[in-house]
């Protein structure tokens, strides 16, 4: 593999692995200042690698557009956990990560940060798989309810109302937003018009609906309110967004929960 330009990589995690985390990648030499990213309601961990030291990092979603700093020259190693799985492996709620990002030694696994030197290979996503693999079977994950919940707004197309995921949480609607809110980071009404901005991306990016049928398949009143909620959470309108080969090659990078249609009142 020749190092002298900059690549990024994307992997999927062992099997065992695939319900708590979205996927790993690698950015190797980069040579950017700033990404800019959107919410998503995820969180990811991330290696920085330089030539003598690496520092590990954890970013929580975000609830805007916005531009993280990077460091020149460096390598950057990520895990992205699904929406509500980083309590697995991360000892800080989702909630306190929400726009914003923290030293991560003391949080994650012991040892993850400890890679220095060149990169030769992706063989690291192998590394992530053994580590994140012992991590689980010292400290199994523990289900929730939340987890249910999840699984019904991903897979249950049309309008969610939160009484209805109240129900399947078994417990007070108090009690269910404030979990809700610290295991994934975001308001279950926050959290679902964001998952439906992120699939209405897919379409705009991969498809040439117009953005009046885009509007009307994701559910939106209307054309005025899809480009209202876009620019809520791109920063650009979706007709600009459209015409931007950096979001369209975003585009080619969704997970299956860009997929479908759900969204909460």
């Amino acid at each position: 593999m020749n190092l002298s330009q900059q690549q990024a990589f994307i992997s999927l995690p062992a099997e065992p692995l695939r319900p708590y985390i979205s996927h790993y990648w690698l950015s190797l030499n980069n040579k950017d200042k700033s990404y800019a990213i959107t919410p998503d309601g995820a969180v990811d961990v991330v290696v920085v690698i330089g030539s003598a030291m690496s520092r590990l990092d954890a970013f929580g979603t975000t609830t805007t557009r916005a531009e993280v700093q990077l460091d020149v020259g460096k390598h950057y190693l990520g895990i992205r956990f699904k929406p509500g799985q980083s309590r697995h492996f991360l000892n800080v709620k989702a909630s306190e990560l929400t726009n914003a990002m923290c030293a991560a030694e003391q949080l994650f696994l012991p040892g993850m940060p400890r890679l220095t030197g060149p990169l030769f290979d992706t063989s690291l996503f192998a590394h992530l798989d053994v580590a994140l693999l012992q991590h689980m079977q010292r400290r199994p994950p523990v289900t929730s309810r939340i987890d249910d919940v999840l699984r019904y707004i991903d897979t249950t197309p049309g309008s969610l109302r939160v009484g209805e995921l109240t129900a399947i949480f078994c417990k007070s609607r108090r009690q269910f937003e404030r979990t809700f809110l610290d295991t994934v980071g975001l308001s279950p009404k926050l959290f679902s018009d964001i998952l439906r901005f992120r699939r209405a991306s897919v379409l705009l990016g991969k498809t040439k609906l117009s953005l009046a049928d885009i509007a009307a398949v994701m559910g939106y009143s209307d054309q005025s309110h899809f480009t209202h909620e876009f620019v809520r959470f791109h920063g650009l309108p979706p007709s600009r967004a459209r015409q931007d080969a950096a979001f369209l090659q975003d585009q080619q990078q969704m997970t299956r929960h860009n997929t479908g249609s759900s969204y909460i009142y």
